[in-house]
């Protein structure tokens, strides 16, 4: 099986179809690199491990913590963190996995000029309301000092989230204790 037929096979009929796993490398200068699994415990890199899409959003280049999402549209959409101090979220979608749309962060965290840092954003598809919800991890000094000895260099982190139908032009985000119906829930969650 040739590569691109592969990674058109992630999109066939579940009988015919494989898991994909998005992954970067070092300090995330490389870029987007996949892997594709039967069983999902066994692992194979895709074109002998190389870059998919090297980073060009953000104020570092970096392409850390990749989140892949197949959208109801047959389209690829893929975020990422940017670098260590950024506000953004990057951004780039595809419908082959070969040829991408430009990069550009989205400014998730414009509204709190104090943030730290924009870490790990993941992407999940909400049928019910047709939008985008991202959710990512994020250090505001101050706003939690009951929690502002821990973690890692001060970066005690909370998770924040926003929706969007477009993925380019987010709503402000909300803490996951202040957030809207729907967005960040979880089993057991408050």
């Amino acid at each position: 099986m040739t590569m691109l037929a592969l990674l058109l096979s992630v999109a066939a009929p579940a009988d015919d179809s494989v898991y994909l796993f998005s992954s970067f490398r070092g300090n995330g200068e490389d870029g987007l690199h996949l892997a594709w699994s039967e069983d999902g415990l066994k692992w194979t890199a895709l074109g002998g491990d190389k870059s998919y899409l090297k980073p060009a959003a953000g104020q570092d280049n970096l392409m850390r913590d990749p989140c892949l999402l197949l959208g109801p549209d047959g389209v690829f959409r893929l975020t990422w963190t940017t670098g260590w101090r950024d506000k953004t979220v990057g951004y780039a979608a595809s419908r082959d996995l070969l040829t991408w749309t430009p990069q550009k962060g989205i400014p998730v965290m414009a509204h709190e000029p104090e943030v730290r840092n924009v870490w790990a954003p993941e992407m999940f598809y909400d049928a019910a309301t047709s939008e985008y919800v991202i959710l990512w991890a994020s250090t505001i000094p101050g706003r939690y000092p009951q929690g502002e000895q821990a973690g890692d260099d001060g970066y005690n982190h909370r998770m924040y989230c926003t929706t969007t139908t477009a993925c380019t032009a987010p709503r402000p985000a909300t803490s996951r204790r202040s957030r809207p119906p729907g967005c960040c829930t979880t089993a057991g969650s408050t």
